[in-house]
């Protein structure tokens, strides 16, 4: 009501703009009036435009249109990731405006037809559907727990590693489980490491790769790891939408074989990256770095190209320190080669090579357990709460969790460097 109300006495831009259809309602971003054009937008985070986007969008144009609202234009605005903030935030650099009307226009008997079909679900039994690609494209349905509760918990064949179609050809042929693969069923030779895993209990462990491997590296060994926040709207100077922004690193040295291990560690101050602020984080987690990391010695990352991509960053933000930016990219080793590879593989790691699956294959009695932050997902939200001034918590003690749960992490890489080593002594 409050929208045929404020549509009625003319006001230009309407935010949240309500109509309804037919039992159908649709909730617009943005009803604007554009000179005597009626302007429908919808705003999302995504940086293009999305086949789904088109599909919401439709509904919306269908059913405003048969509330009597037809729009003259229908856009899609969205983030320009290739905008760099400079200065305050310039939403029009920042959002463009991609005219979908054509698009939408096109659907609009298809929108009718499908909405008279799924109304017509309602009304009846639930609909005799096998499950396929449909169930996890555009997202994962609601639903996926129930029409797929005949697949197994676990060791299905749909973890089967990199498997391009063969998981649903198993599934057309009634073959469920990894163990039930008939031995001439065409697998890689990664995707056999892991079926024999499971049929035999079986590692597959390569000892002259892994040697040739780590043997190239030089120490000192710097095990390093960041933590990052990536928002869509830029927080700091000269940087794009969802950059990665470091704001955390931790540190593990080893200067010799068999040396002490020592820590090192870097936390931003959630106030440096407010608007006002006088002092850069980056700059200052950079600098930090510089001494951290030295001039020599290998890098070891898992998957070293986050860690690469992020001083790339950094590098074209501080060109004065691009030489020695490009210097220590050069010298990065990356952990996960020896698991992505199939070099390395347990059962336990299941169809991942992650870190978080490596770690309890090789070293069960380590764990992230006992942190009150224990990803990184949820470190970057914790960051991002406390810059914001909505966190849940003392900021002390949250800076505590978020050195810890760092600092787990690149003390896991070392743990798998070291049982590795275990491994080649043998």
């Amino acid at each position: 009501m409050k929208t045929k109300r404020w549509i009625d006495e003319g006001n230009r831009t309407i935010y949240e703009a309500s109509f309804f259809h037919d039992e159908t309602l649709s909730a617009l971003d943005i009803f604007h009036r554009e000179g005597h054009e009626i302007w429908a937008i919808e705003v999302k985070s995504s940086t293009s435009v999305k086949d789904y986007h088109l599909v919401d969008a439709s509904l919306q144009y269908w059913v405003m249109t048969n509330a009597g609202y037809p729009p003259d234009k229908f856009f899609l605005m969205h983030i320009d990731n290739s905008y760099i903030r400079r200065g305050e935030i310039d939403s029009k650099q920042l959002f463009t405006l991609t005219d979908i009307t054509t698009e939408v226009k096109s659907k609009f008997d298809w929108v009718g037809e499908n909405l008279h079909r799924l109304k017509s679900i309602q009304k009846d039994r639930e609909p005799l559907i096998e499950i396929g690609n449909h169930c996890l494209s555009p997202f994962e349905c609601d639903y996926i727990h129930h029409c797929w509760k005949h697949i197994p918990q676990e060791n299905s064949v749909f973890e089967l590693t990199n498997a391009r179609g063969k998981s649903w050809k198993l599934y057309e042929e009634n073959i469920l489980h990894l163990a039930d693969i008939p031995e001439d069923f065409p697998l890689t030779k990664k995707q056999k490491i892991q079926v024999d895993g499971v049929k035999y209990n079986q590692s597959n462990i390569e000892i002259e790769s892994i040697r040739e491997f780590l043997s190239s590296w030089k120490f000192p060994l710097y095990f390093f790891d960041f933590e990052t926040i990536f928002p869509a709207i830029p927080i700091l100077q000269n940087t794009s939408p969802f950059q990665q922004i470091p704001f955390q690193y931790s540190l593990h040295v080893i200067n010799e074989p068999n040396g002490i291990l020592e820590h090192k560690e870097f936390l931003a101050e959630p106030s440096h990256f407010g608007s006002h602020s006088e002092i850069d984080p980056r700059l200052k987690l950079l600098e930090q770095m510089r001494i951290d990391l030295g001039d020599s010695g290998s890098i070891v990352a898992y998957n070293a190209s986050f860690e690469k991509n992020v001083l790339k960053d950094l590098s074209i933000a501080y060109p004065q320190y691009s030489e020695w930016i490009n210097s220590a990219i050069s010298r990065f080793v990356d952990l996960y080669e020896v698991f992505r590879n199939g070099w390395f593989y347990a059962p336990k790691m299941g169809n991942s090579a992650s870190i978080k699956s490596v770690l309890p294959a090789l070293a069960p009695e380590f764990s992230y357990n006992d942190l009150e932050i224990s990803n990184g997902g949820d470190a970057s939200n914790t960051f991002i709460a406390m810059m914001e001034g909505s966190l849940n918590g003392k900021v002390d003690s949250k800076r505590k969790d978020l050195l810890k749960y760092c600092e787990r992490d690149t003390l896991g890489m070392v743990i798998i460097w070291q049982k590795l080593q275990e491994f080649l002594e043998r």
